[in-house]
């Protein structure tokens, strides 16, 4: 009896022991995520940035049109690049520019500044001619192109935007800057309009040295090197903003 209890034991604990194997464990069981051999790496592909290029108007990315510009010749290769530029028409200006100014472009992207923009000069020196576009607020876009070329002919686009500086020295600069190459807007919102009206004399060629007076906030001395005569800029108002040049005259 004793042998036969043992052995009976035996075969159910044997028995047991096959159900337990057997048994649907969830924890047990493995998983689709499960890595059997080396551990596996991922590999995050990087999201596409949105391009700063102009594309055509028929295309489905890129910029859409943003901007006007009146002035020029109408057949002139600067107002067929400014309607391009301004149009997202990525085939013209392809065909319009160089590699290195549609570079450029793609770089300038859309500035965030006002883009109504009108001819103010076209200018020829060393076989290339030189328009300038500005805005209202005397940011200049200046288009390079070659007289030789008819495909291709634009070789430099740059922007001379309007700044509001936070250095006292440079704001006057600017300033004088715009006054010397007669920017009229530039020096408007740099100052006002009874400031730009107070000039009545043309402005002397480019080149002066700056010094800055004694007295209280910032009054500056330019002397122009090729007439000698002094320019005084007087900022009162605060800098980083518009209007903190508030009088300027002529000297002697």
């Amino acid at each position: 009896m004793r042998l036969y209890a043992t052995a009976a034991t035996l075969l159910t604990a044997l028995a047991l022991l096959a159900g337990c194997q057997g048994t649907d464990d969830p924890s047990a069981a493995p998983s689709a995520n499960t890595t059997v051999g080396p551990a596996a790496t991922t590999s995050t592909e990087a999201t596409p940035q949105p391009s700063t290029e102009a594309t055509s108007t028929t295309g489905t990315t890129g910029c859409t049109p943003h901007g006007t510009v009146t002035g020029g010749d109408g057949d002139g290769v600067a107002l067929q690049f400014m309607k391009a530029w301004l149009g997202c028409d990525t085939t013209k200006l392809k065909k319009l520019t160089s590699d290195a100014a549609y570079t450029q472009i793609t770089k300038l992207g859309t500035p965030n500044i006002d883009m109504t923009w009108t001819k103010a000069t076209c200018d020829g020196a060393a076989g290339s001619t030189y328009c300038t576009y500005r805005n209202k607020l005397g940011s200049d876009l200046i288009v390079r192109s070659r007289n030789d070329a008819t495909d291709h002919a634009i070789t430099e686009v740059r922007l001379d935007a309007t700044v509001y500086y936070t250095d006292a020295e440079k704001y006057a600069r600017e300033f004088l800057d715009a006054f010397v190459n007669h920017n009229k807007p530039r020096m408007l919102a740099l100052s006002s309009q009874s400031v730009v009206d107070s000039v009545v004399t043309d402005a002397p060629p480019a080149g002066y040295t700056l010094t800055l007076s004694p007295d209280p906030h910032w009054v500056y001395t330019a002397q122009f090197t090729a007439t000698g005569e002094y320019w005084i800029v007087t900022i009162h108002n605060p800098l980083g903003k518009a209007h903190a040049v508030t009088a300027f005259g002529n000297a002697g």
